[in-house]
């Protein structure tokens, strides 16, 4: 069942339309994806806390915040908030420093420094004594190695933030793991490698019960899939400018699955109609 709309509406979509802040994931011919949330930008100060769930399976896996120390200084910390969370840094087991990692670094088990300091005791303090001590001082785009569970299963994972000069000031842009237990991510990957994927340029927008497509090159498999995992629309593209009219459906929270004709790599984005 599909149904499409004229040219005018696809550029009213385009106009108003906003892309949905989700979860978008990119799945290899093997099923692997890259989970990659672009959150809007969460700025925090002294007495602020970031939660930070990042499989989105409304448990938080990780805990930023900030506090007043001594003599008017700031300290600002992240706690993993299961036993089995870590955070790659350096320290020991009553301190440990997360480090401040640069785009493209690995987050994988070859690291021997990963910390489970907040947890239990001590502490993770991404600065200290508003920067006497730690690795995120006058930091943009910095990202912090994460390692958490799933369902008894390791998975790596990295948040971005920026962080002032004197250690106040910070703010969380986004984050994302990979799907497959044990396997690597590097700091800022959004996506797996698909080698002239017309997926990776495809944009997605959504006003009320209409789902815009723009940025198509070929004919794309789509399914609208509903959170308790039934199919409920599905149709082949037929136009670089392609709008899904769900006015048939409920409200609610829907998964957009297209499909690349030529790399049947798919990808995949939560949307809210």
């Amino acid at each position: 069942m599909k149904k499409t709309t004229s040219l005018k509406l696809s550029k009213q979509l385009a106009k108003y339309g906003a892309l949905t802040a989700a979860i978008v994931g990119v799945n290899d011919i093997n099923g692997q994806s890259i989970i990659y949330n672009d959150i809007t930008d969460f700025t925090g100060g002294v007495g602020d806390i970031f939660q930070l769930d990042i499989d989105n399976n409304g448990t938080n896996d990780f805990q930023i915040n900030s506090e007043s120390g001594y003599f008017s200084s700031v300290n600002l910390f992240i706690e993993p908030l299961t036993a089995s969370n870590e955070v790659l840094g350096s320290g020991g087991s009553t301190y440990a420093y997360p480090f401040a990692l640069s785009n493209g670094a690995a987050i994988s088990s070859g690291a021997n420094s990963w910390y489970n300091n907040g947890f239990t005791s001590g502490f993770q303090s991404l600065n200290y004594g508003s920067c006497s001590f730690g690795n995120w001082c006058s930091i943009t785009d910095g990202y912090l190695g994460l390692r958490f569970n799933i369902s008894g299963n390791t998975h790596y994972g990295w948040a971005r933030l920026d962080i002032d000069g004197g250690g106040s000031v910070w703010t969380v842009k986004d984050f994302a793991y990979h799907d497959t237990p044990d396997t690597p991510i590097t700091a800022g990957q959004q996506t797996l490698s698909i080698e002239d994927s017309v997926l990776n340029d495809i944009k997605i927008v959504t006003l009320n019960k209409s789902i815009g497509l723009y940025n198509l090159t070929e004919a794309t498999n789509y399914r609208l899939i509903n959170m308790t995992g039934k199919q409920v629309m599905d149709g082949l593209t037929t136009s670089d400018d392609f709008v899904i009219e769900a006015n048939s459906l409920a409200t609610g929270i829907y998964i957009l699955e297209l499909t690349d004709s030529n790399t049947k790599a798919t990808l995949k984005k939560k949307l809210v109609l």
